[in-house]
């Protein structure tokens, strides 16, 4: 494998997505500081898809071959 593109990365880590998804929907049971379940999730599944690319730059996006 030549390059492991952030797309591979994504595809072996898809469950970070789907627990962010998860923990949202839980907390819009609950007030949300949003005032709706839309932004709450994609304010939290920003902040995930985010951390994960500065992982994934950090530890494979700089390396070259």
């Amino acid at each position: 494998m030549d390059n492991y593109v952030f797309k591979m990365f994504l595809g072996r880590n898809w469950w970070f997505l789907l627990m962010g998804f998860v923990s949202a929907l839980k907390q819009s049971e609950r007030e949300s500081i949003f005032g709706s379940v839309a932004l709450y999730v994609l304010f939290g599944e920003g902040i995930i898809l985010i951390i994960l690319y500065i992982y994934w730059f950090v530890k494979y996006g700089r390396k070259e071959k």
